[in-house]
């Protein structure tokens, strides 16, 4: 598992090394709907402390930081880390303290946070049981747990949107079924899972972005789409009529029991 581990950080790093300053400058990552969404359902207060788990460029963690007493923005790319410090200097935050690592091995003490965030990040997860044990042992009893992120429709039975996903982007591992977050979820141990689920329909240049048409991968995405039917695309909400490919975005709250 280390060398697995090790495998995929170095992907991370090649991959958001690379584009991190043109994820610092989305504005869908700034400020997208289930970003509010997941703020008003975690509620954060201005007592808590919240750890923002694979933060990017930090606006999900600069965010919380403006309604909690302090934040941890957690990060496996340092690049993407310094675009995050840039973000938070331009909001006039500094109640956030920025640490590189991997999400499946936390640095921090047992109950240690009253919050864990994770947004548009889990897809790259490839232990996500591992991910909700360190998430479930860091958060206090009682305390929250917040994942924004996409779905892999549930209709999509031959996991065409995942195929298609890591051929964009081959730092991407896989995006779960709504219905299997949350049995994740309460496996872990978590309590009172609530999911509120959006649709955001995009064209096929806006979707493959920051990845270009006539990059290598651009090119094999439409290779992708070009080689299968419209039946089998539709099950992954891609209209080849239109080229445009929707993504299932969910926010999922749940609580760690109080004793």
């Amino acid at each position: 598992m280390v060398k697995q581990l090790r495998k995929m950080a170095e992907e991370f790093e090649k991959f958001f090394g690379s584009h991190a300053e043109e994820y610092r400058k989305s504005k869908s990552h700034r400020e997208g709907p289930d970003l509010s969404v997941l703020l008003e359902k975690i509620d954060p207060m201005k007592n808590e402390r919240c750890l923002d788990l694979a933060t990017g460029t930090g606006f999900t963690a600069v965010s919380f930081a403006k309604r909690c007493a302090d934040v941890v923005a957690y990060d496996g790319t340092q690049a993407m880390l310094d675009q995050a410090k840039i973000v938070a200097k331009e909001e006039g935050v500094s109640n956030v303290k920025f640490v590189k690592g991997n999400v499946e091995k936390l640095p921090f003490e047992n109950e240690s946070f009253n919050i864990v965030v994770t947004r548009r990040a889990a897809h790259h997860f490839g232990h996500k049981d591992l991910f909700l044990q360190e998430a479930f042992r860091v958060c206090t009893n009682g305390g929250k747990l917040g994942i924004a992120d996409f779905a892999d429709p549930e209709n999509d039975d031959s996991d065409y949107f995942n195929d298609l996903e890591r051929l964009r982007d081959n730092s991407h591992v896989k995006a779960e079924k709504i219905s299997v977050w949350k049995s994740l979820v309460e496996k872990a141990g978590f309590v009172n899972v609530s999911v509120t689920e959006m649709r955001d329909t995009s064209p096929y240049s806006k979707w493959l972005s920051p990845v270009s048409e006539d990059s290598d991968a651009g090119r094999m995405c439409r290779k992708f789409i070009e080689s299968h039917s419209r039946e089998e695309l539709l099950k992954m909400d891609f209209d080849l009529n239109t080229m445009e490919l929707t993504k299932h975005r969910f926010v999922l709250t749940a609580t760690k029991p109080k004793s």
